[in-house]
């Protein structure tokens, strides 16, 4: 497992990094503390499985950052380590696609945690935060609920569908098997429930995978 912390304090990266060695030896954790070099650090370059940022950083901001990670690094999870606690905020963040939300408060291993559902597919959200959101944020926890039973492999090849590919178009797409993405959209049709293309691409719609 290699992560990536993006944080603007030196001292909270070095102290998680050597609390997280200290409890997953096997991992391999580097950090970025300049928000406005991440770009330039990790283009072209090593291969992150996750990457947890924080969300108030100078200079570009977490929420474009977040955008530029996911055009960039689209099957790479995002967590975010944050002191910031508003509901509202966690909504805009899940909608824009992160697996997890962390508070600072949190303890390492509860870090750990987070980090081993988000990793597996599941989003990770503060039950005292998913409760306190509003409805429009209720509706951004029901959705990233429902996208946890999905993979990211997944949400791409579904969104592949809708733009009309074949199972050999998308294989070719994506550099891997017919068989692979056969197997795929079958994991679709039954997490979905749906019997063929068009139901899939439908309730797609109707649970939030897709735009209307």
């Amino acid at each position: 497992m290699r992560l990536l912390l993006i944080d603007d304090h030196l001292s909270f990266c070095e102290g998680l990094k050597a609390a997280l060695l200290s409890a997953r030896p096997d991992y391999q954790v580097d950090y970025e503390a300049d928000a406005n070099w991440v770009p330039q650090s990790i283009l072209g370059k090593t291969q992150y499985d996750l990457f947890i940022m924080d969300l108030m950083m100078p200079g570009m901001g977490g929420m474009e950052l977040i955008r530029f990670l996911n055009a960039n690094h689209h099957q790479t999870p995002i967590v975010v380590l944050s002191s910031v606690e508003d509901p509202v905020i966690l909504s805009q963040l899940l909608d824009l696609g992160i697996m997890g939300y962390l508070p600072k408060s949190y303890s390492v291993f509860q870090i750990l945690d987070a980090i081993d559902e988000c990793c597996q597919g599941r989003v990770h959200v503060p039950a005292f935060l998913a409760a306190g959101l509003s409805n429009g944020g209720c509706q951004g926890v029901n959705r990233a609920n429902r996208a946890s039973v999905l993979t990211p492999r997944q949400l791409e090849i579904l969104s592949l569908l809708d733009k009309g590919l074949s199972n050999q178009g998308i294989a070719d797409y994506l550099f891997i098997s017919k068989a692979t993405v056969k197997t795929h959209i079958n994991q679709l049709f039954k997490a979905l429930e749906a019997k063929n293309r068009v139901n899939c691409l439908r309730q797609a719609r109707q649970l939030g995978f897709l735009p209307h």
